[in-house]
């Protein structure tokens, strides 16, 4: 079934313009209107009787659970929940949550029933806490995850291949020269830390060279100050490495902070790769190397998801496993490795 990203991608518009032309708004040419109708017709895209169906049954916000906000991953998931949602016909609804949280369950009973919460999205590494899910279908509450673990058996799965992106991160690095390269992991409870540690791995073994050195594998936690800490263990190596590959672009950030701050000259002394384009991998200089998380295309398809769980209880119930494509932006944070 078409969505909106698919009709905006064939009319070579963005998402918000197709909402635009959806809603007779004034500020859209004509030729770019004709050329969004002509994608929707192709697309066999209808999305007025799925509106006014769920305008007619009021249907409930789509809730999220966040953690720190000040995160580059959660602040561009959440933006992209928000046009998602808006453009859908839906309100998103958010409740703070903090680790083991003393009462977790009574707040979040709380969250659903005054909220009239049916329907949510769940992300690392709520995706993944089987007491949480429990606790939600008690309440009678759909879930659509994003990235989680495994697939589960009762709610849909939104992914991207996290393996398959470190990988191609790391033959990045190898395609110019780096051989050493050091890598800071992200949050041991995310199951995506793993995926793109193995996705390393997976790169040195297809290029049919040894592991690298364990002391290259460093401890992260996907923040600022854990980054920092992976950056200075690597560079005080007595043999640093000549590439980072942080796991997300906090922690890369803080990677060529402390690279600067020893006076190293980046890309040409060291280059730095992130992951996940949040808004600090553009902002900083160089700016950052990094794995594009196609967020939009993600949410889009979590609310995609739940329309047809409204609509029709068995598309729900299929919990079928959607997965959508990264892509690997190449900017100023990467160079030929330099030659002693």
């Amino acid at each position: 079934m078409a969505t909106i990203h698919d009709v905006a991608l064939q009319a070579g518009v963005s998402p918000k313009t197709v909402s635009r032309v959806m809603n007779d708004h004034e500020s859209v040419s004509a030729k770019t209107r004709e050329r969004v109708r002509a994608a929707m017709q192709a697309l066999d895209y209808h999305p007025n009787a799925v509106a006014r169906g769920l305008r007619a049954q009021a249907a409930p916000a789509v809730g999220i659970l966040m953690g720190d906000p000040s995160g580059g991953y959660q602040t561009r998931i959440h933006h992209a929940l928000m046009v998602a949602c808006l453009q859908n016909g839906r309100h998103l609804s958010a409740e703070l949550v903090e680790g083991d949280m003393a009462g977790w369950q009574d707040r979040i009973r709380a969250f659903v029933t005054e909220g009239g919460i049916r329907e949510m999205v769940l992300l690392p590494p709520e995706c993944d806490f089987a007491p949480l899910k429990a606790l939600l279908r008690e309440h009678g509450v759909r879930c659509v995850l994003i990235s989680p673990t495994s697939p589960d058996s009762l709610s849909p799965s939104i992914v991207m291949d996290d393996r398959a992106a470190a990988r191609e991160v790391v033959e990045h690095l190898f395609s110019l020269g780096h051989e050493r390269i050091g890598h800071i992991a992200g949050h041991p409870d995310h199951a995506a830390s793993t995926l793109r540690r193995n996705g390393v791995y997976e790169a040195y073994a297809a290029a049919g060279k040894p592991r690298p050195d364990p002391a290259l594998i460093v401890p992260g936690d996907f923040s600022f100050k854990g980054g920092l800490a992976g950056a200075q263990a690597l560079l005080d190596m007595a043999d640093p490495p000549t590439a980072i590959f942080a796991a997300n672009d906090d922690m890369a950030a803080a990677t060529c902070m402390e690279a600067q701050r020893r006076g190293l000259k980046l890309p040409d002394e060291l280059s730095v790769v992130g992951f996940d384009d949040a808004p600090i991998a553009a902002a900083i200089w160089p700016s950052l190397t990094t794995i594009r998380q196609p967020f939009d295309q993600m949410t889009q398809r979590a609310i995609t998801a739940l329309n047809g769980w409204s609509a029709n209880a068995a598309l729900g119930k299929a919990a079928a496993t959607i997965l959508t494509q990264h892509s690997l932006v190449i900017r100023d944070s990467t160079g030929p490795v330099r030659q002693s």
